[in-house]
């Protein structure tokens, strides 16, 4: 398999650092190898194997260092939860359906989407070669996190890709354009085109204003949410995050309003309804349930024209949007992606920031599958940058 490099690209909501209570701490910085080693030693409590333990840390590892801490290993302990309830398998195989020409289905009947998602990929790109393309619909996956991953996975193979993901199995949590109440999720999408065996740009973004992960991360830090990404019970707008990172109450807002809202929706329809069996509309409620469907296009651009045309005008015109003069109070013009590659060599040097509250929140799932507290936080406190 692959070693996965990883990017995202999402113009975020931010969090407002303000006091609430007892959790607001400065957290303190880890390098990337101890985040690695606390989080691999979790997962092998999970019952994951060694290869599974190393994709799956890696994933988490490098959404961390991308400064999108909502992906990274904060969601060990929804998928420890998750193991107790059986909604998650470690070590699974996947099913892999009959191919119909370029389509393929793959079932990761609730394997560790890290992995599945790489497997089912691997799969469907066997049908590059014969029609220049493949579509895969990978069903009832777990979490598969943060989608970009995959865009660039295909990348470094040369292929231009596009991957929706809808989310069941709990209740929806974003409210739909006009709504008071949620209709859809997070539904993300990732696309990226390949130049020089890397994704530039890559586009991946929720179609939410922020990804629930976000709302999580806030509320451990005690931090308060800005205006626009989320509503109370009412429908009306709130700072607070509690109710839905605590409780799953209210609602996350679509991204730019009837526009994300639709995005959002045709996600659903072709992750779910198209690609899967199930939309959030209609799956079960699991205990501490997240199971995820991706809708995958994988495109090989030389059924276009050779690949280095190809690469050269995507470099040419992201260069040409790089060259537009900064907006007032902008220090340059970032392409989708480009701020997570600074943030990585950034946390690289000085370290992963990692709060106290998500630290015992890990370290606490840990102790459930009968691993030492102290030996599992050492892996941890041992490196601090």
């Amino acid at each position: 398999m692959q070693a996965l490099t990883l990017s995202h690209a999402t113009r975020q909501c931010p969090t407002v650092s303000v006091a609430r209570g007892s959790r607001m701490s400065k957290p303190s910085n880890y390098t990337k190898e101890s985040v690695k080693a606390f989080a691999s030693a979790v997962l092998q409590g999970f019952g994951c194997s060694k290869l599974e333990t190393d994709v799956v840390a890696s994933h988490l590892l490098d959404a961390n260092l991308t400064g999108h801490d909502s992906h990274g290993i904060g969601m060990l302990p929804m998928y420890g939860e998750q193991v107790l309830d059986g909604n998650l398998v470690p070590d699974q195989a996947p099913r892999f359906l009959d191919t119909t020409g370029a389509i393929s289905i793959v079932d990761a009947q609730r394997g560790f989407g890290h992995r599945m998602a790489l497997l089912a990929l691997d799969h469907a790109m066997r049908n590059v070669p014969e029609h220049r393309v493949a579509i895969l619909a990978l069903r009832n996956s777990g979490h598969v996190s943060r989608v970009g991953a995959y865009s660039e996975y295909c990348a470094a193979q040369g292929y231009v890709s596009m991957h929706m993901v809808n989310v069941v199995g709990h209740a929806p949590i974003v409210a739909p354009f006009g709504a008071r109440e949620s209709g859809i999720s997070t539904n993300p999408i990732s696309m990226a085109m390949p130049v020089d065996g890397r994704a530039e740009p890559l586009l991946d973004m929720a179609t939410s204003t922020v990804a629930f992960g976000k709302v999580r991360v806030a509320s451990n830090k005690g931090e308060k949410m800005p205006p626009g990404c989320l509503l109370d019970e009412q429908g009306l707008e709130t700072l607070d995050p509690d109710p839905m990172a605590l409780s799953r109450l209210g609602s996350l807002s679509a991204f730019g309003a009837h526009k994300g809202s639709g995005l959002g929706l045709f996600v659903e329809l072709m992750a779910g309804a198209l690609g899967s069996t199930d939309t959030v509309a209609t799956m079960e409620h699991l205990p501490h349930g997240v199971i995820n469907n991706m809708f995958s296009i994988i495109i090989d651009p030389t059924a276009f024209d050779s690949r280095e045309a190809v690469a050269g005008r995507t470099h040419d015109f992201c260069q040409f949007i790089k060259s537009r003069a900064p907006a007032a109070g902008t220090q340059s013009v970032l392409l989708p992606g480009e701020p997570e590659n600074l943030s990585r060599d950034q946390r690289t040097t000085s370290g992963i920031p990692l709060d106290v509250q998500t630290i015992n929140q890990i370290v606490d799932i840990a102790v459930r599958f009968e691993l030492q507290a102290d030996t599992v936080r050492g892996l941890l406190e041992s490196k601090r940058a």
